[in-house]
C-alpha cells in the first residue's frame, strides 16, 4: 500500500494515507490484540516492550508487569531487582526505557491500573459528575478553586487535554486546559514530565514546571509526595527524574481557563527564520550584559509561543504566532521556578490472572522502501498534510496551538518506522547556530536530502529542574525524525550529519565527514532530549558534570536517597550507564555519598567529570 501512494497524485496521497490510517486500527486501542502473525500497528504496549512502532526493544528476557492496583504495583517493585515505568512506548532510548537485560528485570505499564485503564477504554464528558459525585479512584479530578488538576500518571496527555477542554459546567464555562502542551500528545503524562517534555512558551517551561505535587513509589516500597515547598531538593529531582529515583503515580499541575487565541502565519525560507531568531538573540544577550531583565524579557517575547514546522527538503519555514488578551512583553519568565509561578481497549488489559507476564513479540511496523528516494515527493506529501495545522485564524486554545491530531499520530505510526530526535539549543546562541546550519544544510553537500517531514522548531524558558534541559536559561528547540534509515538499512549519514552539527559544531562552513573527530571546534552547545534517539550516536560516553555542571550532582544525591541499589537504573552499561557521579573535596577524589546532605550536593565538594570511557 505505502508503494502504490507514492505513484499518487498528491491530493490524492494524502487522503489515501489517511484513509489507510484509519482503518489500520480502533484507534480507542493503543494495542491490538497479539498472535503469531500480527504486526504493530503504531503501539508498543503492553505486551511487548518496545517503542510504539517495535523498533529499539528490550531483551526479551525482562518482564512485563500490568498491575490493577497501587498495592499490585508495590508488590512487583519489591520482588525484583530492576524495575522501570513506562506508558505508551513513547521512547527511541533503550537504555532508559528498559529496566534491564535479564528476567530479573520488569517494566511496569502504568496504563494498566484498573481506574486508568477504566477511562481509557471509556472516556467520559464530565457532564456526568453534574448529578453524581465522582469516585475516589476516578484518575482525573480537577480544583476549579485552586486551578489544579490531579492525574494518574498512566493517563495519555491526550485524554487529559479532552477532559479538561470539555470541564465546562461549574465556574469556567470554557472549559480548562494545562498552560502549555505538546505537539505529540499521546505520550502518558507521567513520561511527558519525567522527560521534560515541552510546547513553546517563555513562560510556563516544560509540562515539568507545570507540576506542583508528585507521588512517587520509591525503591523501599513506600509512597513519597513532594511539593516545592516541603522538599525543594527532591522536587527539582523528581519533576524531571527520566525514571531514575522511582515510579511515579500521581501528579499535580497547575491549569488555566480556555480562552480565544489568534495563530498569525509567516511563510519564509530557513534563512530567514535563522536571521529572525538571530536578531532576538542578539537583543537578548545585548540585554543580559546591560543587566536589564525588562530588555530580557521583551527579547525573548518575541518568539514566545513561536512554533515553526521547517519543511526541510524544499527550505520553507511555516512560522506560527499567537497573541491573546493577557500575553504582553513582560509576562514572559526568564526562569521559571519550581512548581511555577501561579497558584473498546479489550487488548490494553491483557490476561485477567497474574500481575508479571513474559513479553509478547509482534512484528514491527514494516520498512516503506520509497523512503529511500523521492526526496522532494515526500517533502509534498508531509507538507499537504501539515498544512492543516499552521492555519491562521482565531481558535479556543486547545485547537489554536499546534499539536498533532489523532488522524496525524495514525498515519505518522504506521505508515513507515522513523527515529525521532530533539536537541536543545542555548538562547544565546541559537541563531547564530541556525545560520551555520542554513550554510551547510543547503550548500554543496545538500544535507537536506537526509529529511523526508517537516521539523518542529519551538522556544521555552529556562527551569529548575536538576536534569532539564531548559535548566541555566532559556533553549531553542528542534524536533527532527529519520524516516529513511529503518527503511533503507543503513545509516542516513546525512541526517545524522546535521545532528552532529548541533552538538558539536558551529564555526567554518565545512562539515567533517560523518565520524571524523572535530577537534576542539566550538558547538551549538545542544542538549538532548531524554526520550528521543541519538544518545548512541552523539552521547555514548555522557558526562553529566559537563552537560549539567551546576546539577548533576544535586541530581546523584537524590539518587543517592532514595536510589541508592539503582533499582530503577535502567539497562545501560558501560559506556551507555549515564547515571555515573564523582566528587572531589579539596582536589582529592572523595566518595560521593560523603558529599551529599538533605539540600543536596554539598558546595564544599565539586562534582567530578567522568572521565574516559574507553574500557
Amino acid at each position: 500500500m505505502a508503494e502504490r501512494l507514492s505513484r499518487l497524485p498528491l491530493v490524492a496521497m494524502a487522503v489515501a494515507a489517511m484513509a489507510m490510517a484509519a482503518a489500520a486500527q480502533d484507534w480507542s486501542c493503543r494495542m491490538v490484540p497479539v498472535d503469531a502473525d500480527s504486526a504493530h500497528a503504531g503501539c508498543g504496549l503492553p505486551f511487548s516492550l518496545s517503542n510504539f512502532q517495535g523498533y529499539f526493544p528490550c531483551d526479551p528476557r525482562v518482564k512485563v508487569a500490568r498491575p490493577r492496583t497501587l498495592e499490585e504495583l508495590q508488590a512487583v517493585v519489591a520482588s525484583h531487582p530492576k524495575v522501570r515505568a513506562n506508558g505508551v512506548g513513547a521512547s527511541w532510548w533503550p537504555a532508559q526505557f528498559c529496566a534491564g537485560t535479564d528476567s530479573s528485570s520488569v517494566n511496569v505499564v502504568m496504563t494498566e491500573l484498573a481506574s486508568t485503564l477504566e477511562l481509557i477504554k471509556a472516556p467520559v464528558d464530565p457532564v456526568i459528575w453534574l448529578n453524581r459525585a465522582i469516585p475516589d479512584s476516578f484518575p482525573i479530578k480537577v480544583d476549579e478553586d485552586a486551578r489544579t488538576v490531579t492525574v494518574a500518571a498512566g493517563i495519555p496527555q491526550r485524554l487529559l487535554l479532552d477532559y479538561l477542554s470539555e470541564y465546562r459546567h461549574w465556574k469556567e464555562p470554557a472549559g480548562g486546559r494545562l498552560h502549555s502542551f505538546t505537539w505529540y500528545t499521546e505520550q502518558t503524562i507521567g513520561g511527558a514530565v519525567a522527560t521534560a517534555t515541552h510546547g513553546s512558551t517563555m513562560k510556563h517551561g516544560s509540562l515539568s514546571s507545570q507540576v506542583v505535587r508528585l507521588t512517587v513509589l520509591l525503591a523501599n516500597g513506600t509512597f513519597l509526595a513532594v511539593t516545592p515547598a516541603t522538599n525543594p531538593h527532591l522536587f527539582r529531582a523528581l519533576a524531571t527524574s527520566v525514571g531514575r529515583l522511582g515510579v511515579v503515580t500521581e501528579l499535580v499541575m497547575r491549569i488555566r481557563p480556555q480562552m480565544a487565541v489568534t495563530k498569525s502565519l509567516q511563510e519564509i525560507n530557513f534563512k530567514q527564520l535563522a536571521q529572525q531568531i538571530k536578531g532576538s538573540q542578539d537583543k537578548y544577550v545585548a540585554a543580559r550584559k546591560a543587566g536589564s531583565v525588562d530588555d530580557m524579557k521583551r527579547a525573548l517575547f518575541e518568539v514566545d509561543e513561536t512554533q515553526s514546522l521547517w519543511i526541510v527538503e524544499s527550505n520553507a519555514v511555516w512560522r506560527t504566532d499567537f497573541t491573546h488578551s493577557e500575553k504582553e512583553p513582560l509576562s514572559v519568565l526568564l526562569n521559571v521556578g519550581a512548581g511555577g509561578q501561579e497558584p473498546s481497549v479489550a487488548a490494553f488489559s491483557g490476561p485477567e490472572e497474574g500481575v508479571v507476564f513474559e513479553q509478547k513479540r509482534k512484528r514491527p511496523v514494516a520498512a516503506n522502501r520509497r523512503m529511500s528516494g523521492n526526496v522532494a515527493y515526500w517533502g509534498r506529501f508531509y507538507a499537504t498534510l501539515g498544512r492543516e495545522y499552521v492555519l491562521p485564524g482565531t481558535f479556543e486554545s486547545r485547537k489554536c496551538y499546534l499539536s498533532m491530531t489523532e488522524q496525524g499520530t495514525r498515519l505518522t505510526s504506521t505508515f513507515a518506522p522513523y527515529i525521532q530526535m530533539e536537541v536543545a539549543v542555548p538562547f544565546e546562541v541559537a541563531g547564530d547556530c541556525l545560520l551555520e546550519l542554513n550554510r551547510e544544510i543547503y550548500g554543496s553537500r545538500r544535507l537536506w536530502e537526509g529529511f523526508r517531514n517537516p521539523a518542529l522548531i519551538r522556544f521555552n524558558n529556562g527551569e529548575e529542574m536538576y536534569l532539564s534541559p531548559n535548566h541555566q536559561g532559556p533553549h531553542l528547540w528542534v524536533n527532527m525524525e529519520d524516516w529513511v534509515s529503518l527503511s533503507s538499512g543503513v545509516p542516513n549519514d546525512k541526517f545524522l550529519a546535521v545532528i552532529r552539527m548541533f552538538r558539536w559544531e558551529r564555526g567554518p562552513a565545512v562539515l567533517l565527514p560523518v565520524g571524523q573527530e572535530m577537534g576542539a571546534w566550538e558547538r551549538c552547545q545542544a542538549r538532548l532530549h531524554w526520550g528521543k534517539a541519538g544518545w548512541d550516536e552523539l552521547s555514548q560516553c555522557f558526562d553529566g558534570a559537563k552537560e549539567y555542571p551546576s546539577t548533576w550532582c544535586h541530581f546523584g544525591c537524590a539518587a543517592q536517597e532514595l536510589d541508592p541499589t539503582g533499582k530503577f537504573a535502567g539497562a545501560g552499561q558501560g559506556a551507555k550507564d549515564v547515571w555515573k557521579w564523582g566528587a572531589t573535596r579539596g582536589g582529592r577524589p572523595v566518595p560521593f555519598a560523603s558529599c551529599c546532605t538533605p539540600q543536596g550536593f554539598s558546595p564544599d565538594c565539586s562534582c567530578a567529570s567522568r572521565g574516559s570511557c574507553s574500557s
